[in-house]
């Protein structure tokens, strides 16, 4: 009797197929400083060199006195022939600056929040806010003076003055466009006012705070020389002054680029400050 032939091949049971491995998701944290941070950066260092080489080739081809204008030029040759007298007067301009803007960013953000959560307030506050705003910053420095001396604190509490309005306002507005679906759903899970202002409001505010300090800290800049024009014996409103009585335009102009090199130094660091701490924000453009 012989016995019929399997086949082994059909027998077999099926074996499974290897599973597929889900692709990896990097998770890599972006780059603070990548390629496109570099490009404008380049960008802007040429922009402003431009505006330099044109300024420059003006005054060659017109040839104005010099006691109209000067060229960058002769601006860069005074800082380097007295590096110690505009730096001495660069660093008090920027404590001046520095510490008005904390101020002006420590109290923007609480009269901002103020304003968003009391609608008595509000209707109090703000029109006076307003009100206040529109007076000229020159004319409340001597104010400034006669409450604070002739020091340091009058030309920071300038700064501060000027520094101010800005946070208030990007405070107030991004802590309103929280949206709907955020506020239902700290309803939901039953978040106490305190959670709901820490975890989502002011979260969700602080791209807008960020936008408002860009604008404030330059202006810091602005109000601790308008501070030290009206009562100042060192800074560098103090060296425009002085300049401009001697009718001294290389080192007016060269008091000039310094404090556009550093308001623009300070704007920079308040982005990349904002970039650490609102990383979202670069992720959704």
């Amino acid at each position: 009797m012989t016995v019929p032939e399997v086949d082994t091949e059909a027998a077999r049971p099926p074996t499974a197929a290897p599973a597929t491995r889900p692709a990896q998701v990097s998770r890599s944290k972006p780059r603070m400083f990548g390629r496109d941070s570099f490009v404008t950066a380049a960008k802007a260092v040429a922009g402003i060199a431009g505006l330099f080489v044109v300024w420059e080739l003006l005054v060659v081809i017109f040839d104005p006195p010099e006691f109209l204008l000067v060229g960058p030029v002769s601006a860069f040759a005074e800082l380097i022939e007295r590096p110690e007298y505009f730096a001495t007067n660069t660093f008090v301009t920027l404590q001046e600056a520095l510490a008005g803007f904390a101020l002006g960013t420590a109290l923007g953000v609480l009269c901002g929040a103020a304003l968003h959560y009391s609608a008595t307030i509000r209707s109090f506050l703000y029109p006076a806010l307003v009100a206040i705003d529109t007076i000229p910053k020159v004319a409340l420095a001597p104010l400034f003076i006669v409450w604070f001396g002739f020091g340091f604190e009058s030309k920071a509490f300038v700064a501060m003055a000027i520094a101010f309005f800005p946070l208030v306002i990007n405070t107030y507005d991004g802590l309103s466009s929280v949206p709907n679906e955020l506020q239902e759903l700290a309803r939901i899970n039953k978040a106490s006012s305190w959670k709901k202002m820490t975890k989502i409001e002011m979260i969700y505010a602080l791209p807008s705070i960020f936008s408002g300090a860009k604008i404030s800290i330059s202006l810091a800049v602005g109000g601790a020389v308008v501070g030290e024009f009206i009562a100042g014996s060192k800074g560098l409103g103090y060296v425009i002054l002085l300049a401009n009585s001697q009718v001294d335009l290389p080192s007016m102009f060269a008091a000039f680029i310094v404090l556009a090199a550093i308001a623009l130094a300070l704007f920079f660091l308040v982005d990349l400050a904002g970039r650490k701490l609102v990383p979202w924000k670069n992720h959704a453009k």
